[in-house]
């Protein structure tokens, strides 16, 4: 590994470095960018749809060697090669537009595939001390990291290495002794760590994103996420399992599931659904998480049928707001009965509400210790007096304390209406995201076993 300042950054003027789906096109392209034409930022068509003339009859590979890119490096020279030229304003404007370019093409860190050329980027002053970038490739020491010059005359930092191809890697951006989050990589993974209750979790980017292990799915950050009625944003991420990258671009089920980012990197669901996935890859499928903005506004988006409850304006966010964004990212089928909905405590309150008000949308329900006793009981009277609707339903939680009794009363009335359903009961379990991960299995598998509907 070669490890490299660029101190041509600091001068005033040597800034000159050397410089899939039914239409045969991945859904997670957009435009080609100089040094693939694959990816998830890349297809095989140019701007105008036209078929690339240089392969007209040959549709793009979907194998995660092609479609998991980063952005080029090509992006950060051309910048470079700009900065001489432009003083003032200009400077900063041209910074905007590296940015802008690196989020579109695929996120940082921005990479060379052919000769493992990797650049880091920060932007603003560093919190304690100069920006680094640390990571599996240093041993996540700091003294091995990869420093970071500032561009003279912008509030952009930039450094660069040399990192072998053949594996993946895991970073983050260091300022002191702080390590923090690289708000622009769009490859991601959490970092294994439980901050614990009330903690905000936290994600490592990913380098060479592409030689992730072929038996571990990967996962990609949408970024922010506009709710139209709810008027905030909130973010987003893709798991494409490993059955998803392969060239027989094959369409898989999908699921979204609530409280998004606990449920990644306190409830480990990515991993968890790897490792299920590895022994089973028929019941794979795409799963999206889904965020809030901030848990103070979770009671009211996750509840219905009470004051101030904010839960319908959420299912109108989930299908009119995110679902074409990300079937404009994956392939997935379209019937009900392949699309399903998820959550723990309030978000199983609220994945049973989405799947009883739109089952045009989401054919199946799954729901770990939901609270069904909210609003006295609104979700069980619903229920029960409703005519039945095409819903598969998954329902587990512990028991006896662990929103047990409100769960089996719940059961009790789809069993009485002839629901095709199952109740999963854990001895002493508590509401707690290592007893949701625990039974996260048996909800993936009842999602999928046995169930071949598509479209």
């Amino acid at each position: 590994m070669r490890i490299a300042v660029l101190p041509a950054l600091l001068g005033l003027g040597c800034l000159a470095l050397s410089a899939c789906g039914d239409d045969a096109v991945s859904p997670e392209a957009s435009s080609p960018t100089p040094e693939t034409t694959g990816g998830d930022n890349a297809g095989a068509r140019d701007d105008a749809g036209a078929e690339n003339d240089a392969a007209p009859h040959t549709p793009p590979s979907c194998a995660r060697a092609a479609v998991a890119r980063t952005a080029p490096t090509a992006l950060f020279d051309a910048f470079t090669a700009d900065l001489g030229s432009l003083t003032g304003p200009a400077r900063a404007a041209r910074v905007d537009q590296l940015l802008a370019d690196v989020a579109a093409q695929g996120g940082a860190p921005l990479e060379d595939p052919a000769s493992g050329r990797v650049v880091f980027l920060a932007r603003g002053a560093p919190p304690a001390g100069p920006w680094k970038a640390a990571g599996s490739f240093s041993g996540w020491s700091t003294a091995g990291a990869v420093a970071l010059a500032a561009v003279d005359g912008t509030d952009l930092w930039a450094g660069e290495t040399t990192i072998g191809r053949g594996a993946s890697f895991e970073y983050k951006l260091v300022s002191g002794d702080t390590f923090l989050e690289d708000p622009r990589a769009q490859n991601v993974v959490w970092d294994g760590i439980d901050r614990g209750f009330g903690k905000r979790g936290e994600l490592n980017a990913v380098g060479h994103p592409g030689d992730t292990p072929a038996s571990r799915g990967r996962m990609v950050a949408l970024g922010k996420v506009h709710a139209q009625k709810l008027g905030d944003d909130r973010d987003v991420w893709i798991h494409y399992p490993a059955a998803y990258d392969g060239d027989a671009c094959t369409k898989l089920p999908s699921i979204v599931f609530h409280d998004g980012l606990e449920s990644l990197t306190r409830g480990g669901f990515a991993q968890a659904a790897d490792a299920l996935y590895a022994t089973r890859p028929d019941l794979a499928a795409v799963l999206v998480f889904v965020g809030l903005p901030s848990q103070d506004v979770r009671m009211a988006q996750y509840t219905v049928m009470s004051d101030g409850a904010k839960g319908a304006d959420y299912v109108d966010f989930l299908v009119d707001d995110l679902a074409p964004l990300v079937e404009a990212r994956a392939r997935l089928c379209s019937a009900p009965a392949a699309r399903g909905v998820a959550g723990a405590s309030l978000g199983g309150l609220i994945s049973t509400f989405a799947g009883f008000e739109r089952p045009d949308r989401f054919g199946w329900i799954g729901a770990q210790s939901g609270s069904y006793f909210w609003a006295d009981d609104a979700m069980i009277t619903r229920a029960a007096s409703e005519p039945k609707k095409p819903l598969r339903i998954y329902l587990d939680s512990g028991c006896p304390d662990d929103n047990c009794v409100v769960t089996d009363r719940l059961a009790d009335v789809l069993a009485a209406k002839g629901y095709d359903h199952v109740r999963i009961k854990q001895a002493g379990a508590s509401h707690d995201w290592s007893f949701w991960r625990d039974r996260l299995g048996g909800l993936l598998t009842h999602f999928r076993d046995g169930q071949t509907a598509c479209d």
